[in-house]
Formats: structure tokens, C-alpha cells, sequence
């Protein structure tokens, strides 16, 4: 079963993205070291999470080559991560297993085109090899699907100064045109809001617990704000 998995936002320095998200009140994590670290990762205790990445442009031709060996939908994908620009780029979907054979095979009897799974991994700045696998459905709006880290990577604990404890929604806008390929790839699930829109992709993500609201200078052209308040039903 597929769910929410982490947000993605493009930006063009991640150290001053971090020193910024830092600024901002969150505890934000390294993927890597950080001398050559292309991501970093603000966690929650439960829920997705939000990923920062750089991607260089100049890695756009690419796209042909990993085309060729994985699949026109991984190539779509690589082009669209490198596409010059900063802010909500991507959402990934996850499942429990750390092998996507199955989900590829669910996906492929639904009516779903995919590429061919990409098993990749990253080394941790406290040296821990991490490994994961991806698919990329088509079209390259649509988002894509990991597997679960081996080994699991979600922190015991995590407290952000600015008092974030979670995702409540990721705001998802769906064109009129892709909606037919989003329903058959995406299952609805607490996090996800889909809603209409020109263009398909994250609007923005709103925050449980957040204090106040984070000065735009420093989000790198994301949509963060606090979730809002229920009232109590009488």
C-alpha cells in the first residue's frame, strides 16, 4: 500500500539552505557528509518528511543514458530534478518493503507505465551505508515511488526549536488531464490533499505545532505554514 513519503524542494545552495532552515527553528539533517552532501532532511516523529536537494543543470543530458537503462519515466524524472529553479519540486510515495518488485507489478496491472527499479544508496556522515530503490511512473507529473531505507533511517527523536512535530497536509494540485493517471497511482491517505489545479504538483505543505509563521526570505521557495486550528465540535 502505498503512502506519503517525503516532499522534495529543489534549491540551488544546500549549506545556506540549511543554515537558513536552522534560522528558521527546525533541526535539519545531513544526508551525507556535508563537505559533498547534495541533500538534507528535516524529520518528524511520524509521518513524511521534507528533503532538500541540489541538483546542477548541467546533469540535464543525462536524462539519455539513464533513459536507456532504466526507462523512459527515470529519465523524465532526472530532467525534471534538474531543471534550473528552487522550491517544491517532487513528492515521493513509500511502501513497508525494501524491494519494490511487487509494487512495480501492482502498479504495471492497474494500468500504471513505470520504469525499471533504480536501487541506489547514500553514506551517512556517521559512515552507515544506506539503500533504497525507486520507480518512476509516467507521466513525470505523477509522483514517484521508494522503498523503505534498509536500514531504517527515521530518528527516535526528533524536537524542532520552532515547535514543528509533523506534516498535517501537503496541499497537491492535479490537472484536469493527469487526474485519470493520478487516481490510478495514488491511493488517498491522511497526509495527501489532492484539489485542482493548471499544473500538477505540491502548492505547499502546512505544519502541526508550528509557533509562528517562518520568514519567506529563508524557505528557498517553498509553501511551509502552520496547520490550521480546529475548533472543538460541541
Amino acid at each position: 500500500m502505498l503512502r506519503t513519503s517525503h516532499v522534495l524542494c529543489r534549491v540551488e545552495d544546500i549549506h545556506e539552505t540549511v543554515q537558513n532552515f536552522i534560522e528558521l527553528g527546525f533541526e535539519v539533517g545531513w544526508g551525507s557528509d556535508p563537505k559533498k552532501a547534495r541533500n538534507a532532511l528535516i524529520w518528524f516523529s511520524e509521518g513524511p518528511f521534507i528533503e532538500f536537494f541540489e541538483f546542477p543543470s548541467k546533469l540535464a543530458p543525462l536524462r539519455w543514458p539513464v533513459a536507456l537503462r532504466f526507462g523512459r519515466g527515470m529519465g523524465a524524472r532526472l530532467h525534471k530534478w534538474s531543471r534550473p529553479g528552487k522550491g517544491w519540486r517532487d513528492l515521493a510515495l513509500e511502501t513497508d518493503d525494501t524491494d519494490l518488485t511487487a509494487t512495480r507489478a501492482e502498479l504495471t496491472a492497474t494500468g500504471v507505465e513505470v520504469s525499471r527499479i533504480f536501487r541506489n544508496g547514500r553514506t551517512r556522515p556517521d559512515g552507515q551505508r544506506v539503500r533504497y530503490q525507486m520507480l518512476a511512473p509516467s507521466p513525470v507529473e505523477l509522483p514517484f515511488v521508494v522503498s523503505s531505507y534498509d536500514p531504517p533511517q527515521r530518528p527516535a527523536e526528533v524536537e524542532h526549536p520552532n515547535g514543528a512535530t509533523g506534516i498535517a497536509a501537503i496541499r497537491y494540485g492535479v490537472s484536469r488531464v493527469q487526474r485519470p493517471h493520478f487516481d490510478r497511482c495514488v491511493r488517498p491517505d491522511q497526509w495527501l490533499r489532492p484539489e485542482p489545479a493548471l499544473t500538477t504538483g505540491v502548492i505547499g505543505v502546512q505544519l502541526h505545532g508550528l509557533r509562528a509563521e517562518l520568514d519567506p526570505a529563508k524557505l528557498h521557495g517553498t509553501v511551509l505554514t502552520p496547520a490550521p486550528i480546529e475548533e472543538p465540535q460541541s
